[in-house]
């Protein structure tokens, strides 16, 4: 059986491919506790380490946080069969399902922070981890779209 976020991510896609229809921001914020909830059960992370990233602190001795963004990612299926964040791929999900005011504020930080050199054969926790510093530092507003 799917987990419920694999289920509505695949139902997403399917019913908004060939239309204008987006996510609202409260079924985003849905989105993100059920993704939240999945890979929280897979990686324990305290509360504390996601107030202290959505402030910017970005405790880099954490493995459990960097694997509960690479889960992240691999639920919303944004991860190449290379094991990689596949800029392509997630950019057309975001396009998808994001309204036009929060791909505006996702788009820079698909760009600038997924396939620019930096993650070349890194370790998936590790590049999933880094794309998330790399979008606080572009625009720290960008978090708040992220399961955090």
């Amino acid at each position: 059986m799917l987990p419920a976020t694999v289920l509505l991510t695949l139902i997403a896609t399917t019913v908004l491919k060939d239309s204008d229809a987006y996510l609202s921001e409260s079924a985003i914020k849905k989105t993100q506790q059920m993704l939240k909830n999945v890979c929280s059960k897979k990686h324990s992370i305290e509360e504390d380490v996601f107030n202290f990233i959505k402030n910017g602190k970005f405790p880099d001795n954490n493995n459990d946080i960097k694997c509960y963004f690479s889960c992240i990612f691999k639920t919303m299926q944004m991860v190449n069969q290379k094991g990689m964040l596949d800029k392509k791929m997630f950019k057309d999900k975001m396009t998808m399902m994001a309204p036009p005011n929060v791909l505006k504020i996702l788009l820079p930080a698909i760009e600038q922070c997924i396939g620019n050199g930096n993650d070349k054969g890194s370790e998936i926790c590790q590049s999933s981890y880094d794309f998330i510093k790399c979008a606080y530092t572009l625009d720290p507003t960008t978090l708040e779209y992220l399961p955090l």
